[in-house]
């Protein structure tokens, strides 16, 4: 099958891959930033155990029947799509995160769920922006109520 390592489809695969540099670019600097216990407590044992899981994800799915059945192109046309939403959604994702400082916490999650609802094929014109705005409001009072943290707002 083109695009997938046994039963793991090239985009988990990136998931993994960015999950684990991440969680280890995290032991890194926590470990770099301080070896006193109460600075490593939470970060280590959550990265080795994150690093463990996606080894056992791959080995899982490398060991894995590889009897490939015969898929006709529409089926692979709709595997490829499903594919390259998965990696849109990412792409977003990373959007946001970037634009949470930039443009502000409000408008960048306001335009995420707003491109995800649109994404995931929601037809009604007037559903996506609604939702994304009652989702917005409810998400940055919750979060100005939970956490002490200022974070940037453009509107709210």
């Amino acid at each position: 099958m083109p695009g997938r390592l046994s039963n793991l489809s090239l985009s988990h695969l990136a998931f993994l891959f960015m999950v684990a540099v991440t969680a280890v670019y995290l032991n890194w600097s926590a470990i770099s930033a301080s070896t006193k216990l109460y600075n490593l407590i939470v970060v280590v044992p959550v990265g080795i155990t994150l690093i463990a899981l996606i080894a056992g994800v791959i080995i899982k799915a490398l060991r894995a029947d590889t009897e490939v059945l015969q898929q006709d192109p529409a089926e692979q046309r709709a595997k490829l799509h499903t594919t390259l939403v998965d990696l849109l959604l990412l792409g977003l994702f990373a959007a946001l995160c970037f634009g949470l400082t930039t443009v502000g916490f409000d408008i960048a999650t306001f335009l995420f769920v707003w491109i995800g609802i649109v994404i995931g094929g929601e037809r009604r014109w007037w559903l996506p922006p609604l939702y994304a705005a009652l989702f917005t409001l409810f998400l940055v009072e919750g979060f100005g109520s939970l956490f002490p943290f200022p974070m940037p707002l453009l509107v709210l």
